[in-house]
């Protein structure tokens, strides 16, 4: 099976930066996360740890890293939205 490609954008490099998370550490969330959500209003996925959380898009042959939240940020949008916007996948 052939692995994606994951590209991070600016703005996620920026929260990367701001929250002080070591890159190798985002790429292991991706690749095993605890928790996997769908966001089915703006068609993303958000890779989740026990620290933060990793929001990206598929975009054919790659992945992009959009942002990463930290965890408070995603328990407030999952408590905002919950089951309406997100669906838990794994």
């Amino acid at each position: 099976m052939k692995r994606l490609e994951i590209k991070l954008s600016k703005h996620a490099l920026r929260r990367i930066k701001e929250r002080a998370i070591d890159l190798k550490f985002v790429y292991d969330i991706i690749s095993n996360p605890e928790q996997i959500v769908y966001d089915k209003q703006k068609d993303l996925y958000i890779y989740v740890s026990d620290k933060c959380a990793v929001v990206s898009a598929f975009h054919g042959s790659y992945i992009e890293v959009v942002t990463v939240l930290g965890k408070r940020e995603f328990n407030a949008l999952m408590s905002k939205y919950g089951y309406s916007r997100y669906k838990v996948i794994v």
